[in-house]
Formats: C-alpha cells, structure tokens, sequence
C-alpha cells in the first residue's frame, strides 16, 4: 500500500485531534499510510465532493450519506 497522496493537504493528517494524539496515530497508521481505499475522507474526495473538515477517516456513515446525495455527471 502507499501513502495517500493528498496527506499534505488533508486537515485531519496535518492536524486535527492534536488532543488525542494516541487516537490520531492510529488512525493516521491504518488510512493514511496505510489503506486509504478505505479512509471515509478520501471515498468523499475520489467523488469530486468537497470533504467536511470535521469528517473523520473513519466515519463511513456520514461518508456514506454524503455519497448518496450525489448524483454523478
């Protein structure tokens, strides 16, 4: 697997959960350098869709809804 190419500009990589910092590792170890076809944030990019800035990497629900309110072409 390879890095996400957006990590530089994904605000949850470069600084969301600062509080958590454990949490945010973790999350920033499986999605971002890890599967990031799996990431809610970058299934919402790969669409064209503007990402929330509080849409977590692991929140497939409102990925999901944000997803099925958008209707290609």
């Amino acid at each position: 697997m390879s890095n996400c190419e957006k990590l530089n500009t994904c605000p949850f990589f470069t600084g969301q959960m600062r509080q958590m910092p454990a949490v945010s590792e973790l999350l920033k170890t499986t999605y971002c350098l890890g599967d990031k076809s799996q990431c809610a944030r970058y299934r919402v990019a790969r669409a064209g869709l503007t990402v929330p800035g509080d849409l977590f990497p692991n929140d497939y629900e409102r990925a999901s809804q944000l997803l099925a309110g958008h209707s290609p072409g």
